[in-house]
């Protein structure tokens, strides 16, 4: 009868072992999506005296199924915004059973029809409300600067009644010569659209831009034309980006890419634009929940 030695014997055993074990990760049990002491360590909530705003790509939500519902539930309750813009919401169905755990909020969904690369916000009714009829997608017909039509609404501030205009970005992603004409011409456009129609109004414009803002080069920065007009525009978040690369919004590069533009409407309004670091406290981040970090902006009403 044919035996192995013992030394290769324990190795083979060693390896089955290796194997079991990594193709039976541990799938996380559902926090409840009430729990916001669950991330209460790592955020800094949103406060009544100003308006809280987010942006935040959720990697086809939901990408661990139900427990990605509740995760998200807890941590938005326990940042507590005013609205928050999200990017790559993947099921309807889904981002619906989510609002039906957020009682006291209220769900704006964008089918865009493109797999997992729908628009949404999530509003906080105690403290904004929608303004009726505001809710529009722009630059539909040009699906080459613009693969995810931006999601624009009008919101309003309860306790003040100011209003303030939010556009919804996800633009083309990736590297190429090509990748950058497209970002380039959306971030023209847009520009274009804000000085035109939009002269007057207080506009948040934020998501994933999918391109880094810190270059003076015109080939590489294909925000300049806002960040030359620094008399209408400021990206809220160049702090964070010319900062330390451990607060930037995509660490899996690691890049900043996740914006907030303003207008000079709001220039004198800004209380803080901040990163949230939520991984610390939930070690499945990246499983459960994306591969970005939301990126908020505190606003004085």
């Amino acid at each position: 009868m044919f035996r192995l030695p013992f030394h290769k014997y324990l190795g083979v055993l060693i390896l089955a072992a290796t194997i079991v074990t990594g193709s039976c990760r541990r799938i996380p049990d559902p926090p409840s999506p009430d729990d916001t002491s669950l991330f209460a360590a790592c955020v800094t909530p949103g406060t009544s005296a100003t308006i809280d705003i987010l942006t935040f790509n959720v990697e086809g939500f939901p990408k661990a199924g139900y427990t990605s519902v509740t995760t998200l539930s807890a941590l938005v309750k326990a940042m507590e915004p005013d609205v928050v813009a999200l990017q790559e919401v993947a099921s309807e169905a889904d981002f619906n059973r989510l609002v039906k755990l957020m009682p006291g909020w209220s769900g704006v969904f964008y089918p865009i029809n493109n797999d997992e690369w729908n628009l949404a916000y999530l509003i906080r009714d105690s403290e904004t409300e929608l303004v009726p009829g505001t809710v529009r997608t722009l630059f539909e017909d040009d699906n080459w600067a613009f693969p995810r039509p931006p999601l624009e609404i009008m919101v309003r501030h309860k306790a003040t009644r100011r209003e303030l205009l939010l556009i919804n970005l996800h633009l083309k992603c990736c590297g190429g010569s090509d990748n950058e004409s497209r970002r380039r011409s959306a971030s023209q456009q847009l520009k274009e659209y804000l000085d035109e129609q939009r002269p007057d109004a207080a506009v948040v414009m934020l998501g994933d831009y999918n391109d880094e803002i810190t270059s003076a080069s015109s080939t590489e920065n294909p925000f300049l034309n806002f960040i030359e007009d620094a008399q209408g525009y400021a990206f809220a978040d160049m702090i964070i980006a010319t900062g330390s690369q451990l607060w930037w919004s995509y660490p899996a590069w690691p890049s900043h890419i996740d914006h907030i533009l303003v207008t000079d409407e709001l220039f004198a309004d800004i209380d803080t634009t901040m990163v949230i670091k939520a991984s610390p406290c939930y070690p499945d981040y990246n499983e459960v929940l994306s591969d970005h970090r939301p990126v908020g902006i505190r606003i004085k009403p």
